[in-house]
């Protein structure tokens, strides 16, 4: 079953900052945004230690708090979401670790089946296998979805805050 599923999945080695679009901004000389450009995706991409630790440290405590003991998925979370399946009868969202977030949001589709949901398990292995904790967390920043055409935590303070 782990074949089937495998043999058509994108490579986790896409997960990079270089694949990430990123809004085009101009400047005037005196360093004022004058326009943020963009087509489907305002991003812009920053690194962890630009990313204040407490709002790393949130982040954490609110999605995933065993981010740094699981290798990428969460048993107690499947469980969980079997359970809520079989219940109501349909598939629905939760129980997902901040590295399937981050694969579900790059590499695969927000669709609610349980085929993504293997391919995300999968995927969330491969991605917790080749990167660091640090590189996941970084990306999984840079990746969020914040609202609209918002993606990364960057874009999202500039929407937000600025």
């Amino acid at each position: 079953m782990f074949f089937w599923f495998s043999r058509d999945l994108p490579t986790p080695g896409k997960l990079s900052a270089s694949n990430f679009s990123q809004s085009t901004k101009i400047f005037d000389r005196n360093g004022t945004l004058l326009y943020d450009i963009y087509k489907d995706q305002n991003r812009t991409y920053v690194t962890l230690d630009q990313i204040a630790k407490t709002v790393q440290q949130a982040t954490i405590a609110i999605e995933d708090k065993d981010f740094y003991r699981n290798q990428g998925f969460s048993i107690t979370g499947y469980l969980r979401a079997f359970r809520n399946a079989v219940l109501s009868m349909r598939i629905s969202g939760g129980g997902s670790t901040l590295t399937q977030q981050l694969v579900k949001n790059t590499l695969l589709t927000s669709e609610q089946t349980i085929t993504r949901k293997i391919k995300e398990f999968i995927l969330a292995i491969q991605v917790d296998r080749k990167y660091t904790k640090n590189q996941i967390l970084e990306l999984y920043f840079n990746a969020t979805p914040y609202g609209g055409a918002t993606l990364g935590i960057e874009a999202a303070a500039e929407r937000y805050f600025w």
